[in-house]
Order: C-alpha cells, then sequence, then structure tokens
C-alpha cells in the first residue's frame, strides 16, 4: 500500500470547460481526510488509500464518453461524496458508501438546504461515477425514487425591470464601443489594472478596465434581448449574415448555431420582440457590433469576444456573471420588489415567450420562436412576472366583484381603476404595450386579418349564431372567404407562407373525400384559384423557402394529412 506525504505521481486532469479555459483539477485531495482543498491539504489527516485514488484517477482519465465539462461536475460531485463517507467513515467503494450518500441527501432536501433537482442530479453523478468504476449500481442504489423532479420555471422580468437593464446595457454598450473603436491597439493590449475607458450613467461616472470584455458582455445580453436565443447559442454564435425580407427596415440577419445540450443547430433571427419588422435600433446596435468585431479581430469568426493582455479567448459565463457583478454594485441595480436586479439570457427569453404567449394565445408559434417543444415552453417559459401577474389578477378580482355588485362590466372597470389609483388596468396596459399595427390578427391560414369583428363577418355570424342568440362577440372565422375579403393582410415570411401552402394541400387532398369532381369544385375550386394569385404575388425567394420547408418537414401543424375538409 502506497502512503507517503507525496507521490510521485501526477494526478491532475486537465478540463477545457469553456473555450481556452481549463481547470485542472486534483486526485491528491482524495488523500486526506474529508477532500480538503489544495491549499489546505498541509493542515489535512493523511489515509491510506492511495491505491484506491489511483484507480479513481485512472477511471476518469480514461474516461471518451463525457465532455470535459460534465467530467468537471463529477469531480465537484465526487469529492462531495468522499467528503460524506469520510465524516462517517465508510469505504467510497460501498454499498454502505452509497447509502449514507442517499440519507446524507434526503436530509439536506428535508430541512431545505438543497432542492429536489440538485439532490437528484448529485445521485445521478455519483451512480454515473460508479458505473466508470465498474460498480454494481443496481444492488448498490436505492430501488425507490428517491426525488421528485421539479418544475422551475423562468420568471420573466416586468417591464420596468427590462427598460431599466435595457437602458443601462445599451448605454455601456455604445460608450464603450465608441471609446474602443478609436484606439483598438491600446484596448487590445491594455492589461487587468489598465482604465482606458470610462462609464457615465445617472450623473455617476467610473473608470473601466478591461474594456473589450465588458463591452462584448454588455452586447451579449442585448443579443438575448433581441433574439430569445439560449446563453450557449449566443455565446458561441459567429457573425451573423444580413438577408433581405419584406419587412419595414429591410434587412434581417440571421446566423445558424449549435445548441449543444440538445445537440442540433438552431437559426438565430435578430430581430424585434413580438415583431416580424427588425427595428431600426436594433439594426443600429447589430451593425455596430459586427463592425466592433472586424475592428478588433479581423480575421475572426466568432462575434463575442474577452481579451486581455492581447490575448483573444471566447466569452465564457464566469467573465459575464464578474462584469455583471461589476455593473450592479456600482449602480445598485434592484428590481422591482428591492431585490439585486441582475441581466439574465435566460430571463430575457422568458420575458419574450411569455409576452407573445399571453398577447397570442398561441403556444405552438412561441415554441417555434424559441426553438422548444410546446411542452418545454408550458413548463419553462409561460409563468410571466409575478408582480405583474398578481397586479392583474388583482384588478380581475375587483372588476369581478365590482361587477356582481352593479351588473354592468363598463361601470365594474371604471370603479376597479379608481380603487386601485390605475389610468389603466394592468391586461389592457399590457396589449396596448405589445400590440403591433399593420399584419393584424393572425389567422389559421398564415396571413392576418385586419379587423375580425367587422361587419364583413356577420354572414359567418348569422351561420353560426343558434336560436337567434347573440354573436356579434364573436371574431370572423369564414376562412374559405378570407381571400376575397378586404380586411385580409397578406404576411411575407417563411413560416407564414409555409402555412398557407399547407392549406393549399389539404385543399386538394380533399379531391378523394369529394363525391366527384364536380362536388370539389363547388366547394373549392375559387378558393384555390385565389390562393395561386396569392402565392404568384409572393417575392420568389420567401416563396421557395416556404416550400422548400413544406417538402422537407411536412405541413403545418394547423393542416395535418389526415384532415378531411369535405364540406
Amino acid at each position: 500500500m502506497i502512503n507517503k506525504p507525496n507521490l510521485n505521481i501526477d494526478l491532475k486532469l486537465k478540463l477545457n470547460i469553456y473555450g481556452d479555459q481549463f481547470v485542472y483539477p486534483d486526485f491528491q485531495r482524495f488523500r486526506y481526510k474529508g477532500v480538503p482543498k489544495l491549499f489546505e491539504m498541509h493542515l489535512g489527516t493523511l489515509l491510506s488509500r492511495d491505491n484506491q485514488i489511483i484507480k479513481w484517477y485512472q477511471a476518469f482519465k480514461a474516461n471518451t464518453e463525457y465532455t470535459d465539462t460534465t467530467m468537471n461536475t463529477l469531480f465537484r460531485t465526487f469529492t462531495r461524496y468522499v467528503n460524506i463517507c469520510d465524516s462517517i467513515p465508510v469505504n467510497p467503494d460501498s454499498k454502505e458508501g452509497i447509502n449514507a450518500f442517499e440519507t446524507a441527501l434526503v436530509h439536506s432536501v428535508r430541512i431545505g438546504s438543497k432542492s429536489s433537482n440538485t439532490a437528484k442530479g448529485e445521485l445521478s453523478s455519483i451512480r454515473t461515477i460508479m458505473k466508470m468504476l465498474d460498480h454494481p449500481v443496481d444492488e448498490w442504489f436505492s430501488k425507490f425514487k428517491l426525488f421528485r423532479s421539479q418544475i422551475n420555471p423562468t420568471q420573466a422580468y416586468s417591464e420596468s425591470e427590462l427598460k431599466k437593464l435595457i437602458k443601462i446595457l445599451k448605454e455601456l454598450y455604445f460608450q464603450l464601443s465608441k471609446q474602443i473603436q478609436t484606439s483598438p491597439k491600446e484596448y487590445i493590449q491594455a492589461k487587468r489594472s489598465d482604465q482606458y475607458a470610462s462609464f457615465s450613467f445617472n450623473k455617476i461616472e467610473v473608470p473601466v478596465s478591461g474594456a473589450i470584455t465588458k463591452c462584448y458582455c454588455a452586447a451579449y445580453f442585448l443579443l438575448a434581448y433581441y433574439t430569445w436565443a439560449n446563453a450557449s447559442t449566443i455565446r458561441d454564435m459567429d457573425i451573423p449574415k444580413a438577408s433581405q425580407k419584406k419587412g419595414q427596415q429591410g434587412k434581417w440577419f440571421v446566423q445558424t448555431a449549435l445548441k449543444k445540450r440538445a445537440n442540433k443547430f438552431v437559426t438565430i433571427e435578430l430581430g424585434d420582440n413580438l415583431s416580424t419588422d427588425i427595428p431600426k435600433h436594433a439594426l443600429n446596435f447589430i451593425n455596430d457590433l459586427i463592425t466592433l468585431t472586424h475592428v478588433l479581430f479581423p480575421d475572426a469568426n466568432r462575434l463575442l469576444h474577452q481579451c486581455l493582455n492581447g490575448i483573444n479567448k471566447p466569452l465564457c459565463p464566469t467573465h459575464i456573471r464578474s462584469n455583471m457583478n461589476w455593473l450592479i454594485n456600482i449602480f445598485d441595480l434592484t428590481d422591482d420588489n428591492g431585490q439585486q436586479l441582475r441581466p439574465e439570457a435566460k430571463r430575457f427569453r422568458a420575458t419574450g415567450a411569455s409576452n407573445y404567449l399571453a398577447l397570442t394565445g398561441n403556444s405552438l408559434e412561441t415554441s417555434m420562436l424559441l426553438n422548444n417543444t410546446p411542452d418545454v415552453v408550458r413548463k419553462h417559459y409561460s409563468r410571466g412576472n409575478e408582480s405583474e401577474n398578481n397586479a392583474q389578477l388583482q384588478a380581475t378580482a375587483n372588476t369581478l366583484e365590482n361587477a356582481i355588485k352593479c351588473g354592468d362590466i363598463s361601470r365594474a372597470r371604471e370603479q376597479t381603476l379608481e380603487q386601485m389609483n390605475l389610468e389603466i388596468l394592468p391586461y389592457d396596459e399590457f396589449v396596448n404595450r405589445y400590440a403591433k399595427s399593420g399584419n393584424g390578427q393572425k389567422t389559421p391560414l398564415g396571413t392576418g386579418c385586419k379587423d375580425p369583428f367587422d361587419n364583413h363577418g356577420d354572414r359567418f355570424r348569422r351561420k353560426a349564431s343558434i336560436d337567434s342568440v347573440d354573436m356579434t362577440h364573436l371574431a370572423c372565422a369564414d376562412l374559405l372567404n378570407c381571400f376575397s375579403c378586404p380586411n385580409q393582410v397578406l404576411v411575407e415570411e417563411v413560416d407564414d407562407i409555409w402555412c398557407l401552402l399547407s392549406f393549399y394541400e389539404a385543399l386538394e387532398d380533399a379531391k378523394e373525400d369529394h363525391l366527384n369532381m364536380s362536388h370539389f369544385k363547388n366547394n373549392f375550386d375559387r378558393v384555390l384559384r385565389k390562393i395561386k394569385q396569392v402565392l404568384f404575388s409572393i417575392d420568389l425567394k420567401v416563396r421557395r423557402q416556404a416550400e422548400r420547408k413544406l417538402h422537407t418537414i411536412g405541413r403545418h401543424p394547423f393542416w395535418p394529412d389526415t384532415l378531411n375538409l369535405v364540406l
């Protein structure tokens, strides 16, 4: 048995956890009771398990299945596991060690010091390590499900929080970008202590060190605001390509990036929140960001960088976190509840998703915008902001109570406004804030409707009426007559035209379900001709992209292959 204060064996791993950022987990720590940190090892008690530790090290070293980031997580969990085993003490390579760890996790969850999801993840990590060590995991681990999965939805920002963050992030980015572009070489070679730049906000002016990294950190969060993309996909983005779309501004920036956890490529499009038109301020930002990257790093394909002492690396999570701590502490950013207000990519994503879902009620469209399934959107991105939700619930409850008392909903709304000392009810404010003019209300055809409640829908409402019941509250849904209606609005976007092409195919497939061709033409011939006219009026590039999507993905979920459209 080897048991010397110093082993002449290298027990360090070299793990690349992000970009060119390396960590060096050292298995020497396991030689001491309780797995102390490296600088505390000289105070620790040396144990007689060197051969066992070498076996652990070799198992980690030989791994080819997991990424370096995962291996670093496994190592950190293993240190906690061995620490618990040493505190009892029991052999970590035993069923007793596993039982002790499971007991400790259950206790931590019970007293609230650890969440159920965290405990479940740590237990899964130890199970993975025991498999790597060729131990009988099915015999050692409990056969019962110890922890339930908890859904932890990401909370969106309120409107006031969003305005506060975007305002300071834009100021930080544009002020630093302007200073950096005047003398790029000086900033590239700047050391950690060099404060060449300055930032002024709300009458506070501060010197800035690491200006390039701080500038790109601000750009990272602005990209999260404009794109609703995942944190990792934003960090890994290459410089986006400008493409032409039929929007008010003409340009649209698109970039494909790898979504690592899902192991798939997603397309990031830079546009406005809840709009198909890219706003001027978004165009100004992305154009300046691309220019900044070309000025600083002419040969780089990557969009976001960190730079110190002339060394250019990918922007990594630790640098984003530390630079945002600097911003929060200096300017004392607080949320609506007086707590620390942090910019987070996932919260910008949740804000866009929950607002779009609340405004449209369309979980399918929301999931498509986020490149997620509707179930993921429901679990993680649909809860909105707690303060705004409570305000809307309170206003709703007051209005219902007043409606019961006075019997008139309009008067009830007025009373609620007086009681809550508001100018406008929270939900009305939300709708007014995000409602966009021009495209109108979306229809299942991939087009819009300027006014689904005007007199052009009276024919539909008369047909829907039962026993003279008033149907004036119904929006028009006479889809076959949309193409002859002056309220129809054509939206030249790939997904909308894909939906329209799917509807066209569904109509054509209905031939087999009709009695004869005369029956089919009587139902759909006029509509098919109108749709053809619409399709030929669309930009050729957009139409071809939509046709390609129809060919590769199939029909839009609104118009599945099995739909029966016989009238």
